[in-house]
C-alpha cells in the first residue's frame, strides 16, 4: 500500500507540475475536502450529540481529542496526498485503461448521469469497505477505525492516512461517466455530509428512510465491539444501505441500549485511561503500528 500511494503521489505531482498547478492545487485540498458546510455539519451534529446521546461522554473526553487530532490530521497532510493519489489514479486509468471511459452520453439527461455518477461511488465505497475486513493487509490500517470505543461524529476522521490508498476506487465512476458532465460540488458536499453522519454519538434510526439511508444507529452496529450474529461484522454501507441487502449483511437496528464498540482485546494502542499528556503519543503509536512485522490486529480481520 504504501509502494502503491508512493508512486501515485508521484504521477500524480508530475501531472499537476506539468500543467503548472501543482501549489494551488494542494493548497485548495483542505477547503475542498473539509467544505465549511461540512464544518457546520459536524458541529451542529457534535451539538446534537450533547443533547441526545447513545452513550453519555464528556465533551472534553481524551476520544474525541484524538479524533479531532485525525480531523486536523486529515484537513492539514491527508487532503493534499489524497488530492496526488486521485490525480496519479486518474493519469493512470487513462493511460492503461482508457477502454472504461466512455464518451458523452448526449440522450442521457445530466442530473441522470449525476445520480449515477454518486450512486457508484458509493457502491465502490461499499465494495472497499469490505475489502479492508476480508484482506489481513488491508484490515492492518483500517482497524484503527474501528478501534473507537467513545464514538461521534469526529471518528469518520480517525482513519490512517494510507487507508485511502484502498478507496480509489470510488473514482472510477467519475472518470467512467466524466465526459457527459462533471459532478456539482454541491452534491459532492451534501455526499460527504451523510457519510459522516453515520458515525455519530446518537440513537437515530431515521425511521422508515433509514430502511435506505444509513443512520447512526445502523451503522453503530457494523463498530459493535462483538459481532451481533453469525455472519460476523454487518452494516458496511457508507450512504445506502442497499449494498448491504443485496450481499445479506444488512442488520436493522432495534430498541435498546446502544451497543458497545471497539475491538475485542484491544489490539490498537486506545487512548481511554491515559493522562491527557499521552495523548499525541498514543496517536503515534497508533499511526506506526501497522507497519509493524507481526502487528497485533493480524488475530481478527
Amino acid at each position: 500500500m504504501a509502494a502503491g500511494a508512493l508512486w501515485l503521489g508521484v504521477v500524480g505531482w508530475r501531472a499537476l507540475a506539468r500543467a503548472g498547478e501543482v501549489s494551488q492545487t494542494l493548497a485548495a485540498a483542505p477547503g475542498r475536502m473539509v467544505a465549511p458546510a461540512l464544518v457546520v455539519v459536524v458541529v451542529a451534529v457534535f451539538v446534537a450529540e450533547r443533547r441526545w446521546p447513545a452513550v453519555r461522554r464528556p465533551w472534553s473526553a481524551n476520544a474525541h481529542l484524538v479524533d479531532l487530532g485525525y480531523l486536523l490530521l486529515f484537513a492539514a497532510v491527508v487532503a493534499p496526498l489524497v488530492t496526488l493519489l486521485e490525480t496519479g489514479f486518474g493519469v493512470e486509468v487513462r493511460r492503461h485503461a482508457r477502454f472504461l471511459l466512455l464518451g458523452r452520453l448526449a440522450i442521457v439527461p445530466r442530473s441522470a448521469v449525476v445520480v449515477a455518477i454518486v450512486v457508484g461511488i458509493d457502491a465502490m465505497n461499499w465494495a472497499a469497505h469490505v475489502a479492508n475486513h476480508l484482506s489481513r493487509s488491508l484490515w492492518r490500517f483500517h482497524a484503527l477505525h474501528h478501534s473507537q470505543e467513545d464514538m461521534s461524529v469526529f471518528t469518520t476522521f480517525r482513519t490512517h492516512p494510507l487507508s485511502h490508498v484502498s478507496y480509489l476506487a470510488a473514482l472510477l465512476p467519475v472518470l467512467v461517466l466524466g465526459s457527459s458532465g462533471a459532478v456539482p460540488a454541491a452534491a459532492l458536499i451534501a455526499y460527504g455530509c451523510l457519510v459522516t453522519l453515520p458515525h455519530a454519538n446518537l440513537c437515530w434510526t431515521y425511521g422508515a428512510l433509514g430502511r435506505a439511508v444509513v443512520s447512526p444507529a445502523y451503522h453503530r452496529l457494523h463498530h459493535a465491539a462483538a459481532p451481533l450474529d453469525g455472519r460476523g461484522t454487518v452494516n458496511f454501507g457508507f450512504v445506502l444501505v442497499c449494498w448491504d441487502r443485496l450481499a445479506g449483511l444488512a442488520a436493522l437496528p432495534t430498541a435498546g441500549p446502544a451497543v458497545p464498540t471497539g475491538i475485542a482485546e484491544r489490539p490498537v494502542p486506545l487512548e481511554q485511561g491515559v493522562g491527557r499528556s499521552r495523548v499525541g503519543v498514543v496517536m503515534v503509536r497508533q499511526l506506526a503500528q501497522p507497519f509493524g512485522v507481526h502487528a497485533a490486529m493480524d488475530r481478527r480481520s
